[in-house]
């Protein structure tokens, strides 16, 4: 039996492209630094992070112990 294709469906978001950026880059900083900078609670942050697989990330980038 074939299995049909998922079709990948980004959820919407009232993040733009730059704040997305400065999210990437600036992803090592701490929840209460970013808040300054962005006009997003910690809980809004730590879920776009989620979503642009930026935990996952740090998770891969620590040392192995």
């Amino acid at each position: 039996m074939k299995q049909s294709q998922r079709k990948l469906v980004a959820p919407m978001s009232q993040w733009t492209i730059e704040q997305d950026i400065y999210l990437i880059e600036s992803s090592a900083l701490n929840l209460n630094e970013l808040c300054k900078h962005l006009p997003y609670t910690e809980d809004q942050i730590r879920q776009r992070k989620q979503t642009l697989g930026l935990i996952r990330r740090e998770r891969q980038m620590r040392p192995f112990k």
